[in-house]
């Protein structure tokens, strides 16, 4: 399955989201980083998040509509 491993990559980018803030959280304990700058390099993964995954979404419903065409025209038997 082809699709597998691209639903598995947006998978692993939100994963790597997640683990990015959890460490911006902890750095921002241990080494006091500045509250606006926390908040604002969280505000823009979120955002950057959002963005592949919406794109994703798009990309992926062409894709999964495509097969459903191409399998509504196969002539049954």
């Amino acid at each position: 399955m082809q699709k597998a491993h691209l639903y598995e990559a947006i998978f692993l980018v939100n994963q790597g989201v997640d683990q990015t803030v959890h460490g911006l959280a902890r750095l921002k304990k241990a080494a006091a980083i500045g509250e606006e700058i926390y908040g604002n390099t969280l505000a823009t993964l979120e955002h950057a998040r959002a963005q592949v995954n919406v794109q994703f979404l798009v990309d992926m419903e062409r894709a999964e509509r495509r097969d459903a065409e191409r399998y509504d025209r196969r002539p049954t038997t």
